[in-house]
């Protein structure tokens, strides 16, 4: 006969330290731990030495990794595991260790205390945040940070944006719409699998700096056109073959959203087509986990931004007179990839 299990608080007490997750990273980041070990450096004294750091500390520190699961130990030497080989050695084309300058910045988790406060209110506690207003540097911050996060879905991204332009005949360009562009990785990474991509970005002035310093060392600056100031007041013009929507629409109610698509709708090409790249949990938001969670920062951060279910998204399309014609999740990413273009 099994013996019932005993209720416990370990799943409690995790979650309200799960601080001390984020602070072992972004430690760790900071030192350069990831890419101290993915050069062999691998044992506390060693690594102290290299990170320029107390023993007793550098020890603590990588056995806390390694309760994580960031790193593993054999006897007193300390490896990466598969995942932080890929996303936290600094040399690594997919590292993204600089995502912490943004998630964990002052700023960005200033209300995390209020979760309460917000949903009483049912929004953003303070009356003004990164996401509305115009400039703020923490959309630089962020456009800096969010690269590497961003390499994999925006490779994925243009291959889907790619295969629909497949038919392009020689010669003809292609006009690409990226709104709220960042670091333009996702505008850049088109081009770069598209010869005949013509990128216009539009954002803030600050956050453009950041793209156009990319586009430069991608060698694009030729096909790359910028669009400063709010994505909802300026004018784009009209013919795009694509627009790309990445990580925006969360922002805002789903009328809101509506409003702002139908703008899109105005500047898209009879037979263009809108590709918005999102959170999207399933129909009991509650799955998958991470996607699911994302819901609690749109509630701390903007005044009434959500997560949209796929069946919600093709509502708020069809109400700018949209039609969602795909909702493709991107392999290995946490992203769906919402298509939609006119009503036929």
């Amino acid at each position: 006969m099994s013996q019932k299990k005993q209720p416990s608080p370990e799943l409690f007490l995790n979650a309200v330290m799960a601080y001390r997750d984020s602070a072992a990273v972004k430690g760790a980041v900071e030192l350069d731990v990831f890419t101290a070990l993915a050069q062999g450096v691998n044992t506390v004294e060693d690594l102290a030495g290299h990170c320029q750091a107390d023993k007793r500390g550098m020890r603590i520190l990588c056995d806390y990794l390694c309760v994580m699961g960031l790193l593993e130990k054999s006897g007193s030497a300390y490896s990466l595991t598969e995942d932080s080989a890929v996303f936290l050695d600094r040399n690594s084309p997919a590292y993204m260790g600089d995502v912490v300058n943004f998630l964990l910045d002052p700023f960005f988790i200033r209300d995390i205390g209020d979760v309460a406060r917000a949903v009483r209110k049912g929004g953003v506690v303070t009356s003004t945040t990164g996401s509305d207003v115009p400039g703020h540097p923490m959309w630089e911050t962020f456009a800096r940070s969010m690269t590497g996060l961003n390499r994999m879905p925006a490779d994925l991204l243009a291959d889907l944006v790619c295969a629909d332009l497949a038919g392009t005949e020689a010669g003809e360009k292609v006009r690409v719409l990226d709104i709220a562009a960042g670091s333009g990785i996702f505008g850049i990474t088109v081009a770069q699998k598209h010869p005949q991509a013509e990128i216009t970005a539009v954002d803030w002035p600050n956050v453009l700096e950041v793209a156009l310093e990319n586009v430069a060392q991608a060698g694009l600056g030729q096909r790359y056109n910028t669009i400063p100031g709010s994505a909802f007041e300026v004018e784009a013009g009209t013919g795009y073959q694509v627009i790309l929507l990445c990580n925006f629409l969360h922002h805002f109610d789903a009328a809101t959203c509506s409003k702002f698509l139908a703008r899109m709708k105005a500047a898209l090409a009879a037979a263009g087509k809108l590709y918005t790249l999102e959170f999207v949990p399933n129909e009991d938001r509650i799955s998958p986990p991470f996607v699911a969670g994302f819901d609690l920062h749109m509630l701390r951060q903007t005044p009434a931004g959500d997560t949209y279910t796929a069946a919600e998204y093709e509502e708020i399309f069809a109400a700018a007179g949209l039609e969602v014609t795909a909702a493709t999740p991107l392999s290995d990413t946490a992203y769906t990839v919402v298509i939609a273009g006119h009503n036929r």
